[in-house]
């Protein structure tokens, strides 16, 4: 009986850990594109370290709470259930037509994955990767457009969604399925970024661009 017992605790606390890892891998991949496609001055980025990557996070009090709301969201998904991908999407103010997004393809990590990487070792040097590929990605794209906003689409289940519903309304941030035209992109190209394949982690990150930038 014990043995279940501290077994049902580790294996709760490791899917706990798990959660809080990618869900601020996804903060900071955020900043991360909101800093190298220009959509604020670089005055209100702040230099800071994450991974032992240097990284630049907004400090702008609405894109930092925006952001905050957003990662709680994603952290409570992925907790009920299952995850697909997230996407960063950036839309042309007047039109709301994408014209460049940038997906997490998430793979949860497996229940076991603390005994095979118990130091974190392999977490970190997985996610430093990514970020170390993302920072470049802007000498892979097209100019950034002008007159552009942004917003995040969280692929998921329905019933994921359900268990979480009344969570979110709770916390006054309810998400709404994305109307169809900000989900498609035309005559666009696919970047790939970095994928991450292991016995504990399955991931990957590219971009899409369309040809029809202002």
């Amino acid at each position: 009986m014990s043995l279940t017992k501290d077994f049902l605790t580790w294996f709760i606390f490791s899917a706990s850990m798990g959660v809080d890892i990618l869900s601020e891998f996804v903060e900071v991949c955020i900043h991360c594109v909101l800093y190298s496609r220009g959509l604020y001055p670089q005055g209100v980025f702040e230099k800071r370290i994450k991974y032992n990557v240097p990284v630049q996070m907004c400090l702008h009090p609405d894109v930092c709470a925006y952001i905050t709301n957003v990662v709680d969201s994603v952290k409570m998904l992925l907790s009920e259930g299952h995850v697909d991908k997230i996407s960063v999407v950036i839309l042309e103010e007047d039109s709301v037509t994408p014209v460049e997004r940038f997906v997490i393809e998430l793979g949860s990590l497996k229940p076991n994955w603390t005994e095979k990487d118990p130091h974190l070792f392999q977490t970190e040097q997985a996610l430093r990767g990514f970020l170390l590929k993302l920072s470049v990605t802007d000498a892979l794209l097209h100019p950034a457009s002008k007159d552009v906003t942004w917003t995040v689409h969280v692929h998921t289940k329905d019933s994921t969604l359900s268990a979480v519903d009344e969570q979110l309304v709770q916390k006054e941030f309810p998400w709404v399925e994305a109307e169809e035209k900000q989900q498609q992109l035309k005559n666009s190209r696919l970047v790939p970024i970095k994928s991450y394949s292991s016995d504990w982690l399955n991931m990957q990150l590219y971009a899409e661009e369309t040809d029809e930038k202002s």
